[in-house]
């Protein structure tokens, strides 16, 4: 069976780094391997992709072409991929026959919000098992304000992917220490009266939400990895391996 780890999150939280890491663990352990890289925008990799967006949409070639900044040129550049989605099945498909690592734009909110993340989902789940790995940057987990927002980001991403989605925590050497699992159902209480202390109606709204993410929770033993390090991999493989178990809980 294929895995196929899609790894989405903000600008910043280390998807690519995290990519290249994970791809040089598991084929340090004799896996067949790669990164597909649908970031339109990259000017360069940390790892050497299997598959390329670029080599079908590029987005500096989307503005020169056309005239537009970075951000017009990257939004034109994904929509233009999601139509050539069909004509990359073939190429994805001799990518890796064990793991695929997809490897999302750094923009995270022009990725989700166009037509290629769900069809980008659909697509990928033709060729083997989708999951999505929601990259979360340790230093983003030390105000409650910030985690409770990325909390709800991240059951955004997976109602909107249609796949089993888990946290990953990266970036876990430069903030070794953090109030917070990354575990909703875990750290629901404690997020919740550290919010009421601030006394602000974002924060009173952040609790509203985070009530009823609960029901779309359940318990994961979330990895704290950094990826510049290469450590925590061994937990966040345990995780993808075990996200297809129906138990209930991933802890």
């Amino acid at each position: 069976m294929r895995l196929i780890p899609v790894l989405v999150g903000p600008a910043g939280s280390g998807k690519s780094t995290l990519a290249a890491a994970y791809l040089a663990w598991l084929r340090e352990g004799g896996a067949d391997a790669c990164v597909a890289n649908f970031d339109p925008a990259a000017v360069t990799l940390p790892y050497e992709p299997g598959f390329d967006v670029r080599r079908y949409v590029d987005a500096r070639e989307i503005a020169k072409k056309y005239g537009l900044g970075p951000n017009g040129a990257l939004v034109k550049a994904v929509e233009i991929a999601a139509e050539k989605l069909p004509d990359m099945l073939g190429e994805l498909d001799g990518c890796a026959s064990e793991y695929i690592i997809v490897d999302t734009p750094g923009q995270m909110e022009v990725f989700l919000f166009r037509d290629i993340a769900w069809k980008l989902s659909e697509a990928l789940q033709k060729l083997g098992t989708v999951y999505a790995f929601f990259v979360l940057d340790a230093e983003m987990l030390k105000r409650p304000e910030d985690y409770g927002f990325l909390l709800v980001m991240a059951t955004s991403v997976a109602m909107r992917l249609g796949v089993e989605t888990a946290p990953v925590i990266n970036k876990a050497d430069l903030a070794p220490a953090t109030p917070f699992t990354g575990d909703t159902l875990r750290d629901f209480g404690k997020l919740s009266k550290m919010l009421k202390k601030s006394h602000s109606l974002y924060a009173e709204l952040l609790r509203d939400l985070l009530k009823t993410l609960l029901a779309y929770s359940r318990n994961v033993d979330v990895p704290r990895v950094s990826a510049l390090r290469r450590e925590g991999l061994e937990e966040l493989h345990r995780l993808l391996l075990e996200m297809g178990c129906s138990c209930g809980d991933l802890s």
